[in-house]
């Protein structure tokens, strides 16, 4: 009979690699990661760090300079109508990281502390029952543990398998296309000095959501994310953000992408309108949650948060034998005490709704940049929240 793991964790992002660190780290639990990749692999994502990461995950101070490329100052705003306005500060606001590089830092992490993990290996079937859970691959191969922690991303088998599904078909996701391309440090330094300073674009070229631009240490991060079903207008508009920075001086001479943009669905605060999330001997994270702030894209600290979350919950639930849906339900109440505030404030902040025309969407953005233009705290607000420190 085939090994049974105490918990097994599909997907090996931040989500998953957090929740495997805790379990084996602080609880000294057998964990299974388990990933259809193999490692280090692309993320489509900006690959933005907000300092908190550092500061609730201390653990990871050490090996700061590992993990990041560069710090980052502050940003540049630009509204619809691309008025600017500036959020510079005198210490470090956030850091950028290549998610080959950081993903792989923290699932190694895990592996290091006691956590077992495949790699390249694609889950097919999720079977529960009353004794245990069995995940099925598509080599043929199984594996056995008491609990199962879906962090599988925004497609999520493990949810749909588990039948944890959202309220309302109504609910939208965000989609974002990006490029990450290798740049000389010398033309980054030149360009945008040592603050290396962010540029977000709220509704170019008629997009509800933001462009923006990343200066890593020599790689440039462009991408544009905008609701799931303009994936079309996402990528014929990429272009012509290029040519736009091109002709503003944000890129350097000679620029020339090495690879396609590449996209990804992205959950934006979807965790919010689940029925639920969780069920008999399964818990979500990270991306299968749906955990990203619906104002600025950020959710990595989140997927983070959700699998310190999950970790310390399945822990409890070992402890106390109890895996039944009814038990897990307290999940629930920790991920919304620790994140549903966040998520509930960004969404506020714009208060944009699904149902409204692409045109009423494109006012409401433009009304709250002259809101941001004539109220300084309510700028500072906007951007304090923006960047996880409200």
């Amino acid at each position: 009979m085939e090994k049974k793991f105490d918990v097994i964790i599909i997907g090996a992002g931040p989500a998953g690699s957090t929740a495997a660190f805790f379990l084996v780290k602080k609880f000294n639990r057998s964990v299974l990661l388990i990933d259809k990749e193999r490692f280090p692999r692309e993320k489509p994502c900006g690959g933005y760090l907000t300092k908190r990461v550092f500061e609730r995950f201390n653990y990871l101070k050490k090996d700061i300079g590992k993990i990041i490329e560069v710090p980052t100052y502050g940003s540049y705003f630009y509204g619809p109508d691309l008025s600017k306005l500036e959020w510079i500060k005198g210490v470090p606001v956030g850091y950028l990281v290549l998610r080959t590089k950081f993903d792989n830092y923290l699932k190694n992490l895990a592996v290091m502390k006691g956590a077992e993990i495949l790699e390249g290996k694609l889950v097919n079937d999720l079977m529960v029952n009353k004794n245990e859970t069995k995940v099925l691959l598509q080599n043929g191969s199984s594996y056995r543990a008491d609990l199962i922690i879906g962090a599988d991303g925004a497609r999520s088998i493990i949810a749909k398998k588990s039948k944890i599904f959202e309220k309302s078909p109504l609910t939208r996701k965000g989609l974002c296309v990006v490029n990450e391309s290798q740049v000389p440090t010398a033309e980054l330094d030149e360009l945008y000095g040592n603050k290396r300073l962010t540029h977000y674009f709220y509704g170019f070229g008629g997009i509800i959501g933001y462009s923006w631009v990343f200066p890593k240490k020599n790689h440039m991060n462009i991408g544009i994310g905008g609701p799931s079903n303009t994936g079309r207008e996402l990528g014929y508009l990429f272009p012509k953000f290029l040519t736009f920075l091109r002709e503003n001086g944000m890129i350097p001479n000679g620029f020339e992408m090495k690879t396609r943009f590449k996209a990804a669905l992205i959950p934006l605060s979807t965790a919010l309108y689940l029925k639920r999330s969780y069920a008999d001997r399964v818990l979500l994270v990270g991306d299968a949650l749906g955990v990203v702030s619906s104002v600025s894209g950020e959710g990595i600290y989140q997927s983070m948060a959700s699998g310190e979350d999950a970790g310390t919950i399945a822990s409890v639930a070992l402890d106390e034998g109890k895996f039944d849906a009814l038990f897990l339900k307290q999940y629930e109440k920790i991920w919304k005490k620790d994140l549903g505030g966040e998520l509930k404030t960004v969404g506020n902040i714009m208060q944009l709704s699904s149902t409204e025309t692409k045109e009423e969407l494109l006012k409401k953005i433009n009304s709250v940049f002259e809101k941001m233009k004539e109220d300084k705290n309510f700028f500072d607000f906007f951007a304090n929240t923006f960047f996880g420190f409200q």
